[in-house]
């Protein structure tokens, strides 16, 4: 995670300009709505927020969960997280999600927001987020539609006014790291059928699949021919 840590330590500023307390336009008008959703009612609940970032999601279900743990990997993001508040039900850590500091079954609610890009040791997080789970808990994830978005040499086809109309995708069965030269960021690009069977080796099953429509939220972003995310839940059992 490395290069990771290095891309978000640099941009950890505009980062957080942008996300503010309520997430970037994305976030907003389509992932926050239906994370909501499949987060349920929190209350009573203890909450992991794994990639927290400027821990605006952990401080929002601190509104209504018992207890909530942000953890990060880049100090600047965990900085800013305490900077904004630390509700009194609520802990900011710096650590690797690889090697969670953290006991077995802690857990009743996972989060991971947009981490998976960010992944490279995919079977080691996963294992990992699975042991402070509790039997029973729930795993929500959001991340970038691996099929429409992820994909290397994916572009977006346009009509001739320049709106875009459709996705070309290739190399879908490309997996691993995904370099922009031109923007120095980088992610890590994994199947469908990689998520799910590493969550159920991990005894975390699909409870949940949504492909959001985002027609009308975007504008000129394409996303009502195709979706942008991918958001899913599981659940542990034995």
């Amino acid at each position: 995670m490395s290069q990771s840590k290095t891309y978000w330590s640099s941009i950890a500023k505009d980062y957080d300009a942008v996300v503010k307390e309520t997430g970037d336009q994305s976030q907003q008008l389509i992932i926050n709505p239906i994370v909501q959703e499949l987060l349920e009612d929190l209350k009573g609940k203890n909450v992991l927020d794994a990639g927290c970032g400027n821990g605006y999601w952990t401080r929002r279900m601190a509104q209504t969960a018992q207890r909530v743990v942000g953890i990060d990997f880049t100090e600047e993001l965990v900085g800013r997280a305490k900077s904004r508040g630390v509700p009194s039900n609520t802990e900011f850590i710096l650590g690797n999600l690889e090697r969670l500091l953290l006991a077995n079954e802690t857990f009743d609610v996972v989060l991971m927001n947009m981490v998976l890009l960010d992944i490279e040791e995919l079977s080691s997080v996963v294992h990992e987020i699975a042991r402070v789970t509790k039997l029973g808990g729930k795993v929500v994830i959001s991340t970038t539609h691996p099929c429409f978005e992820n994909p290397p040499n994916t572009y977006s086809l346009k009509d001739d006014q320049g709106n875009k109309i459709g996705r070309a995708v290739s190399n879908y069965f490309t997996t691993g790291l995904i370099k922009d030269d031109l923007n120095q960021y980088q992610h890590w690009h994994y199947k469908i059928s990689d998520l799910i069977n590493c969550f159920a080796i991990n005894h975390l099953f699909v409870e949940k699949v949504v492909e959001p429509n985002g027609a009308g939220t975007l504008k000129n972003g394409g996303v009502d021919h195709f979706p942008y995310f991918l958001i899913m839940r599981f659940k542990k059992s034995e």
